[in-house]
């Protein structure tokens, strides 16, 4: 039996469905559940999402390497958010200058480029990781100032972190370094809620990510068929915007 059979359809649709999950119970909101007597149902869903994103960051990593016109490639991703933003605020109840998951993919987008930019260029090196470590810092800072960027550091470098080792010139990068660098990032993100005084749920409900590995370890890179191109990029304001019309109609 061939270990590597799921294709890239396959996987987007696992990541829309339990987006789509994810979201049910994030713009619906634990009271609405708990007013119904099923707060365990929210929490249920919550924990399903957590496979979507790391399956999505991966796949972002791969458009960027894969996609012929990368210009096109980001100005897309910029119309969406830009039409996305509204959305993700009404429905998510989100601080104004909260920013949706698109501008976190533009920034690892940002990120990549500059990566890319280091190895074409290894004696400036330094000055380029230098910019690296300063979108880190600025990520960190919005979040700081009230103006967060969607799953902080950790949704902006795990695309990244997925770039630099699957696309690796060493053998034992693509095999080994990018779980690992997953496994690490994963573990910091879900331990940070720790240090900010989150609630126990919160504090851990990321660390249910990891279950993503799986899938992503049986990717056999081929495409597949029966997700539309544009698929995520139109699903990802319409399905929040639908769920927050029917929260209005509850």
């Amino acid at each position: 039996m061939k270990l590597k059979c799921l294709n890239r359809s396959v996987l987007k649709w696992i990541a829309l469905v339990t987006m789509l999950i994810d979201h049910i119970g994030a713009v619906l909101g634990l009271e609405t559940f708990a007013g119904w007597g099923l707060e365990w149902l929210y929490y249920l869903l919550r924990t399903i999402g957590r496979l979507s994103f790391p399956i999505f960051a991966f796949f972002i990593a791969e458009g960027y390497y894969y996609t012929k016109n990368k210009t096109r490639y980001v100005l897309l991703l910029l119309v969406f958010a830009i039409i996305s933003q509204p959305i993700y605020y009404f429905a998510l109840n989100q601080n104004l200058f909260d920013f949706n998951i698109l501008f976190t993919f533009l920034l690892s987008i940002l990120v990549m480029f500059i990566v890319d930019i280091s190895r074409k260029n290894p004696n400036y090196s330094f000055m380029y990781y230098t910019f690296i470590f300063a979108i880190g810092i600025i990520t960190v800072a919005l979040s700081l100032m009230g103006m967060p960027i969607s799953y902080g550091v950790y949704g902006v470098f795990l695309p990244v972190v997925f770039y630099a080792f699957n696309h690796s010139t060493s053998k034992y990068a693509k095999t080994y370094m990018w779980v690992i660098a997953f496994l690490i990032m994963v573990l910091y993100w879900g331990l940070s809620y720790l240090m900010l005084d989150k609630t126990v749920f919160n504090s851990y409900i990321d660390l249910f990510a990891v279950l993503s590995l799986v899938l992503l370890y049986f990717y056999n890179g081929q495409k597949g068929k029966g997700a539309p191109k544009y698929l995520f990029y139109i699903f990802y304001p319409a399905h929040i915007l639908v769920l927050f019309l029917i929260k209005l109609l509850i």
